[in-house]
């Protein structure tokens, strides 16, 4: 079972005003039969079953979940999508995955 620890919701708004409810879930690392470990991350209301991510150790896998949750998002920023915490603070997604806000 995944466990995540850290959660957050987020809300993405285009330009129409549509909103998109999103809760972004980055999970403990774990680790696989195979001789690495992974790390689950969830995006739900975007991507609804995103597979964990692989890394040699904890750390990396922990690392590259956080980098794939920050890629996917500004591809979105990029789509024209803009991205608030708590339904009306507009937050810079890099700004986000760097300090927390």
């Amino acid at each position: 079972m995944r466990t995540y620890i850290a959660e957050r919701t987020l809300y993405l708004k285009n330009a129409d005003e549509e909103v998109k409810e999103v809760n972004l879930g980055i999970g403990q690392p774990y680790y696989r039969e195979e001789g690495n470990w992974a790390c689950p991350i969830q995006l739900i209301g975007l991507f609804e079953n995103l597979s964990d991510v692989p890394g040699e150790d904890s750390f990396q896998a922990l690392m590259l979940a956080q980098n794939l949750a920050r890629t996917l998002l500004n591809a979105l920023v990029e789509k024209g999508w803009s991205v608030y915490c708590f339904e009306d603070k507009e937050v810079d997604v890099d700004t986000l995955f760097k300090v927390g806000i």
